[in-house]
């Protein structure tokens, strides 16, 4: 799971039955914190959470958390959308990751499954693209009108208005491709054989990492942050990188599964979870990885990716399952202060028509609405 936040509208869906994360929207810097912004809109207010389904039997779907609640609004998909579901047909294929831009919310399926793109403030649909054959992974928005959408065998160009997909990208590899985040004027693509960087402009390549298999965070300082697994990467605006090794490195569930990566906007931190701790590296301080930040008090709790920075209200939010199969259907939903570490909020749910929750997003639907160009 993975939350969206207006630097990194990120999402990443893990598959546990079958899975946060990277677009960036056009917004600039707004105040952390404070009392819930006042917006009207439907699904205002909080976050998103997306759940995978399972594997023939259910499809995915987005479910809202309105902040300060006690429960989650399941289904809002659904309920926005009679009679559509998020899968193909058959529901074999699942749903992988969700991205933010310009007031859309764009849906990414993996095994043959559709990509689709809902009005971020009412989750109506507005543009579905099948494709016979297709293994998606991730889709951020770069120009006004075009993306690029990550696959099993490399990046492709996508118009975001019918979301047709319009050509490969020659300038990557042909492999297995996840997660992406566009920052300045580079996009940083992460691939089975490496990170790469490519300028937003043209697609060209710019330059690549064969040792970086975890991507990707950005920090207020400019900083893109990705990992080997024992080592922690900063790349700088000069594309220039600097590392901290790790007492305990970052996992991975691989290129379909979203990047346990996540960066305050207030703060140059990054955190990543390892079983049930998270850790925080304040950049230039290795000593702020000598223990954990949070240590999750729930047993048994499986998390996939599920741990995401909420930049609305300076979160970390944390949601896992108590394990597969049946026990999937027990949802822990868990809202810590990104500064300080306290728990503020825990919701226990059991779902067991939607199976585990895999992917989680802040919303921020409260600025879709905004005077702003998101």
């Amino acid at each position: 799971m993975n939350i969206l936040n207006k630097h990194l509208s990120r999402l990443s869906v893990t598959a546990v039955a079958a899975v946060l994360l990277a677009a960036c929207s056009k917004n600039t810097d707004l105040p952390l914190g404070g009392p819930d912004p006042i917006e009207t809109a439907p699904y205002a207010n909080g976050f998103f959470i997306l759940t995978e389904g399972s594997y023939g039997q259910i499809s995915g779907t987005v479910q809202f958390y309105a902040y300060g609640a006690d429960t989650l609004t399941t289904k809002a998909y659904e309920k926005e959308n009679p009679g559509k579901i998020t899968s193909n047909a058959t529901k074999t294929s699942t749903l992988q990751f969700a991205s933010l831009y310009n007031k859309k919310l764009y849906l990414v399926s993996k095994i043959n499954g559709p990509v689709l793109k809902l009005d971020a403030g009412t989750l109506k649909e507005e543009a579905r693209y099948n494709q016979e054959t297709s293994n998606w992974r991730s889709l951020i928005g770069v120009k006004e009108n075009n993306g690029l959408i990550s696959a099993s065998d490399g990046v492709y160009s996508v118009d975001l208005n019918n979301l047709n997909i319009q050509y490969k990208l020659s300038s990557v590899s042909a492999v297995n491709t996840g997660d992406m985040l566009k920052e300045g004027d580079y996009v940083y693509v992460l691939q089975s054989n490496g990170a790469k960087i490519i300028s937003a402009g043209n697609y060209s390549f710019v330059k690549g990492f064969n040792n970086i298999t975890r991507g990707f965070a950005k920090t207020p300082n400019g900083k893109v942050w990705a990992a080997t697994g024992s080592r922690l990467i900063a790349i700088d605006k000069n594309l220039d990188t600097t590392g901290v090794a790790l007492s305990v490195p970052v996992g991975s569930f691989g290129l379909d599964a979203p990047t346990r990566l996540t960066a305050s906007t207030k703060e140059n931190a990054v955190f990543y979870h390892s079983g049930s701790n998270i850790y925080k590296y304040t950049d230039g301080n290795p000593s702020s990885l000598s223990q954990p930040f949070i240590t999750i008090d729930v047993a048994p709790l499986l998390l996939y990716g599920a741990v995401r920075y909420d930049s609305n209200k300076d979160y970390i939010v944390v949601n896992g399952i108590e394990g597969y199969g049946a026990a999937s259907g027990v949802n822990y939903l868990l809202i810590y202060n990104a500064s300080t570490g306290a728990l503020i909020k825990k919701l226990n749910t059991v779902m067991m028509d939607l199976l585990q929750i895999s992917t989680i997003f802040t919303s921020q639907a409260w600025l879709y609405f905004s005077n702003k160009n998101f």
